[in-house]
């Protein structure tokens, strides 16, 4: 059997977008990680923030934080799935390391 790996992805999103909107795309990602046999432990509104620079126009974002623990391919399909969403401005996706997971 494959090793669990936990990761946390931190999503920054246009501050245009209504909650309704927001509230789909975190259930869209939590469907995702769930249907390829991740664990969701987190997926939420973190914060909304100016950003540091100007990324595609945007001075302000609101940042979703997800934690999730599962095989390499759930992550993987959720940074695809990211990555094609048009909402979506930046994101990144950061593997920890079990005693990482343990600190949080």
């Amino acid at each position: 059997m494959e090793q669990t790996r936990y990761y946390e992805t931190m999503v920054i999103v246009p501050t245009t977008l209504g909650e309704e909107q927001v509230n789909a795309l975190i259930e869209r990602a939590r469907t995702v990680l769930q249907n390829l046999g991740a664990t969701v432990d987190e997926a939420r509104v973190w914060d909304q923030r100016k950003l540091a620079y100007e990324i595609k126009h945007h001075k302000e974002g609101i940042y979703l934080l997800f934690r999730y623990h599962g095989a390499p391919q759930a992550a993987e399909e959720l940074n695809r799935i990211l990555k094609i969403n048009e909402d979506v401005i930046r994101f990144r996706t950061f593997r920890l390391e079990p005693e990482e997971v343990a600190q949080v």
